[in-house]
């Protein structure tokens, strides 16, 4: 039996002692390092100067036992093993949906059965929608990736999908969508999606590029006609203002429009190069003040109702570094829910200034 299980990580968090899980190999297919090496330094720099962004690695399953231990407030005692089985089988579930965009970049033929199973098995092992959002927000506290993304989007979308009623072949369909939306950016130079700083305006347009790669790499697939439309189509705006196409309402694919909602919840409340996370009410303002010139209004209600009802019992930390329990959803102001602060009830409607600023 397999005493560890694989993690893909920046090369900047890379360790001497480490080893490899896969070999690694450069954009013109050389392999710089083979699989089972175990790092010094001078593997490390040899890959910085190769300018690899990310690697994969064995992870102990003993490591993975002991900071699961320390389970968040927010995961209670009885939840413990199912977020240590979420936690090992994700890892594993990122690896997989990486090999197959990169078949897929090779013309590769797609099976959606296959793909589906990523998120699928996932889904299996939560108990409730809550467990997935709890789980979800203890499991981004690393840099972004592409492949973390779109397994969190394609979880997220089947999650809002359920709340919309959609059937088991459409949540499939939907899944897939959401797995394979920024399938294009694999097309993309990696330093430039990891890049850190402001983005150039030209950079910004060859990253908005991505949706056009995405729907090319599929366009000729047996595959769904709602898929590769959500792919093309997952950055419009109902108001008209996104792209490629600049579609405006009914014009954008359904798929597309749940995805746009997944895609920015899940980019909000993940740390990236050039911040840090916001908190799911955070995000919730957001969307409750901006989202509707954006997203179609019976989805974007629909998500943001079910959402923060989700977090209810939650332990969070205000803004003004207080723990809290979350006892009460305000429907008329989602971002601003009722609060537990030791023997004390607060209802944050009133408390102008004072906000969720972290689930714990």
């Amino acid at each position: 039996m397999t005493d560890y299980i694989t993690r893909t990580i920046s090369i900047n968090e890379s360790n001497p002692g480490m080893i490899l899980s896969k070999d690694v190999i450069t954009d013109i297919g050389f392999t710089l390092i083979t699989k089972d090496t175990v790092l010094n330094d001078k593997n490390i720099v040899k890959l910085k100067l190769y300018q690899i962004p990310t690697i994969s690695i064995k992870e102990p399953l003993q490591n993975v036992v002991s900071a699961t231990n320390s389970t968040p407030k927010c995961i209670s005692t009885t939840k413990k093993e199912a977020f240590k089985t979420f936690t090992a089988a994700y890892d594993h579930k990122i690896d997989s949906l990486q090999n197959h965009m990169l078949d897929i970049g090779e013309g590769k033929n797609i099976n959606i059965s296959e793909l589906y199973s990523i998120s699928n098995d996932l889904k299996n092992i939560l108990s409730s929608k809550s467990d997935l959002f709890n789980f979800l927000s203890n499991l981004q506290n690393t840099d972004d990736c592409t492949y973390t993304h779109c397994v969190n989007v394609s979880l997220l979308c089947h999650t809002i999908g359920s709340w919309l009623g959609l059937n088991d072949e459409e949540l499939q369909d939907l899944s897939v969508a959401g797995l394979l939306h920024d399938l294009g950016k694999t097309q993309i130079d990696s330093n430039l999606l990891n890049k850190k700083g402001k983005l150039t305006d030209a950079e910004f347009e060859e990253i908005k590029k991505h949706a056009l790669y995405g729907f090319r790499l599929v366009e000729h697939q047996d595959i769904p006609y709602n898929i590769k439309m959500a792919i093309l189509m997952h950055h419009e705006r109902y108001d008209g203002s996104g792209y490629p196409l600049h579609a405006k309402n009914d014009q954008i694919n359904k798929y597309a429009q749940i995805i746009a909602i997944a895609d920015v919840y899940d980019s909000m409340t993940s740390n990236r190069p050039y911040r840090n996370k916001l908190s799911p009410f955070q995000v919730i303002h957001h969307l409750s003040e901006t989202g509707y010139n954006h997203f179609d209004t019976k989805i974007l209600i629909t998500f943001l109702k079910n959402i923060a009802s989700c977090y209810v019992g939650n332990w969070c930390r205000l803004s003004t570094g207080e723990e809290a329990k979350i006892t009460f959803i305000n429907k008329n102001m989602l971002s601003k829910p009722m609060v537990q602060v030791d023997h004390a009830i607060i209802d944050l409607r009133e408390e102008k200034d004072v906000f969720i600023e972290e689930i714990l």
